[in-house]
């Protein structure tokens, strides 16, 4: 559906997207993560025929077709979907939700009987209240407007829909909501879904993640198998510990079978170790035998958030690493 290969883009001397593939097949719900900056934005730019090809190499293809023709661009555009951050760029507030419906369809050249039919076949799977569907867009609420954006991205019944940072301006009690509806939707159309965000609760309904950092793509993969690279398939031992400081967490540190300590609370960590069942007892009879005081110890798994956390940090460490090597050698 989606194939990207030794993609690069550069503007000027700026190197923003550098040697990124990865395959996309469909149906699947990809996730796009990483901090500002990281190319997420720009790899779609590409994707969705908005950059120029004199500023990206590589091969890519979008539902068959090759961004890198301009003569591919309007077939590409009529078999994706795009659902933007803020509503207000895909709706018309003044009209009620069965025009939007009318004036986005026409662009496509849909008839309006075949809109209607497919309007009310995606609001009924949104649960957009039919009482709200001949009002005002305006008098909708944030979750019922960000619901009809999700509806006018895939009228035309799109291949890919692209959704940029869906679950931004809902309350977070509904961000699971809307999750919840893109499943749903994925489930009951086979869409396949890009989801740009840096939400990431979001990889709870996606099937591969890809982690971006400057530009370059560090991890394509399941969340599961992530997760379950970390020491002992992502096992956490998580202490709270009276009087904790950074001097304590250097010293737990030295236990031989310790791979990492994030710091989660001001009195908490969270512990990765190599045979964690084995060496968990040893380390707090480590921690006890040194006058470490434990006020209490839980076991978990790691979730996708702490593992987005260790492998940013692990890159940062290995480019601070790189940066002091290369200036020993000057």
């Amino acid at each position: 559906m989606v194939d990207v290969n030794n993609l690069n883009v550069k503007f000027g001397e700026k190197h923003v997207v550098n040697d990124v593939s990865f395959t996309v097949n469909k149906g699947e719900i990809i996730g796009l993560f990483g901090i500002s900056g990281a190319g997420k934005t720009t790899i779609v730019r590409v994707l969705t025929c908005q950059i120029e090809k004199k500023h990206w190499t590589g091969n890519v293809m979008v539902t068959g077709l090759s961004p890198e023709k301009k003569s591919n661009h309007s077939k590409i555009l009529s078999n994706i979907g795009y659902v933007p951050q803020l509503e207000l760029l895909n709706l018309y507030f003044e009209l009620d939700p069965m025009v939007n419906v009318e004036v986005f369809t026409s662009t496509y050249g849909m008839n309006k009987k075949r809109a209607k039919e497919t309007a009310e076949k995606l609001f009924k799977i949104l649960d957009i209240p039919r009482d709200t569907w001949k009002k005002r867009v305006e008098k909708m609420s944030g979750g019922e407007k960000k619901r009809l954006s999700m509806a006018i991205g895939l009228i035309h019944n799109p291949d890919v829909l692209f959704l940029d940072e869906p679950t931004t301006g809902v309350d977070a009690s509904k961000r699971y909501d809307i999750l919840s509806y893109l499943k749903k939707l994925n489930q009951k159309l086979n869409t396949t879904m890009f989801i740009i965000t840096h939400d990431l609760e979001s990889a709870l309904i996606c099937d591969k993640v890809a982690i971006l950092k400057d530009g370059r793509l560090l991890e394509f993969d399941t969340s599961q198998n992530l997760i379950s690279s970390l020491p002992s398939e992502g096992l956490i031992a998580r202490f709270t510990i009276e009087d904790l400081n950074e001097k304590l967490i250097a010293f737990i540190k030295k236990f031989p079978s310790i791979r990492r300590i994030i710091r989660v609370g001001n009195e908490a960590i969270e512990v990765l170790m190599e045979n964690f069942e084995e060496n968990l007892p040893k380390l707090i009879e480590y921690m006890v035998d040194n006058n470490i005081t434990i006020t209490s110890m839980s076991k978990d798994i790691a979730t996708f958030r702490r593992y987005f956390q260790i492998r940013i940090q692990k890159e940062e460490e290995e480019e601070s690493s790189l940066k002091e090597v290369k200036v020993i050698r000057k």
